[in-house]
């Protein structure tokens, strides 16, 4: 087995059509897009009040813990 995944994409490189490299960004770009602008999950919202109330106690147990 010759071909690597390095050895494809220089191949691909050297032959790819700009016009679908450009279609390729577009569609990639607007799905990335998409996932920034999904709500959080309700779960995942539930983890981050649980640190900042973890991270404000351990602040009022030691106020010079951020000098």
């Amino acid at each position: 087995m010759k071909s690597t995944r390095a050895d494809e994409g220089e191949v691909l490189d050297g032959a790819a059509d700009p016009k679908a490299v450009e279609a390729i960004g577009r569609a990639l770009t607007a799905h990335y897009s998409s996932l920034i602008m999904a709500p959080l999950p309700d779960k995942f919202v539930e983890l981050l009040a649980q640190l900042e109330r973890d991270q404000a106690s351990r602040v009022q147990e030691k106020p010079d813990a951020l000098s």
